[in-house]
């Protein structure tokens, strides 16, 4: 940035007072923050002449223009103007076209617009002054190669071990069959190889034991009366 000179330093001051006067700061931000116009006739309908919109798009238009002439006039100097004061033509550049065009004023705020042409043109090259003195960017990291994972190796297999049962001696067994459960009646069941791994296998049920049948009890014994007792005597 450059060096501010006595004089560009006041008028600078005074323009900073104006932004910052609650009129000016409200349309600044109404621009910035809520315009989003892209065609003239649209604007007029919603924002008539007079309406607070209508009269914030004039202010900040009206403005820039003054910056323009300022500027042109050689009163201050653009590059110190643009690090403090950014430029909104793009924004509204559609609406005030279209006033050019309806009120034929071709002219209109054209100070704002010559403005802008100085300011896109200091943008460039403060750009490329930021990146020739900026520092490289780092490297783009490269993306991290998962290798799968390595399948584990084979287990020796004992001598005498069956099958499935590393280092467990005894003899193979086909699959799916299980080993005889002996029964209640001696005999044994044994589970289907075609359900043998099946989440939905349930093991055979056992044939209910039939109940032993209760011994009798003895019962009362009955107690004999005497003869000729209980019976009266012969007088």
């Amino acid at each position: 940035m450059k060096k501010v000179k006595p004089a560009e330093a006041d008028v600078l001051l005074r323009l900073m007072q104006m932004a910052d006067a609650p009129h000016s700061l409200e349309a600044m931000q109404y621009v910035v923050f809520q315009f989003d116009f892209q065609e003239y006739e649209q604007f007029i309908i919603e924002a008539p002449p007079g309406s607070i919109r209508f009269n914030n798009l004039i202010r900040v238009a009206q403005f820039y223009d003054e910056l323009g002439a300022l500027v042109e006039g050689g009163v201050i100097d653009p590059d110190v103007l643009f690090e403090i004061f950014p430029v909104p033509w793009a924004k509204v550049e559609p609406i005030i076209q279209g006033m050019r065009r309806e009120l034929e004023w071709p002219d209109m705020f054209d100070h704002f617009e010559g403005l802008n042409r100085a300011y896109r043109r200091w943008w460039d090259e403060k750009r490329k002054r930021q990146k020739l003195a900026g520092e490289t960017p780092p490297p783009a990291a490269r993306p991290k190669v998962v290798s799968p994972p390595r399948p584990a190796p084979p287990r020796p297999v004992q001598p005498g071990a069956r099958p499935g049962t590393p280092g467990r001696p005894g003899a193979a067994r086909p699959a799916g069959a299980l080993p005889a459960r002996p029964g209640p009646g001696g005999g044994a069941f044994r589970r289907p190889a075609s359900l043998v791994g099946s989440p939905v296998a349930k093991p055979v049920a056992r044939p209910p034991v039939k109940a032993r049948p209760k011994a009798a009890r003895p019962s009362a014994r009955k107690v004999s009366k005497p003869k000729g007792k209980g019976k009266g005597r012969k007088r």
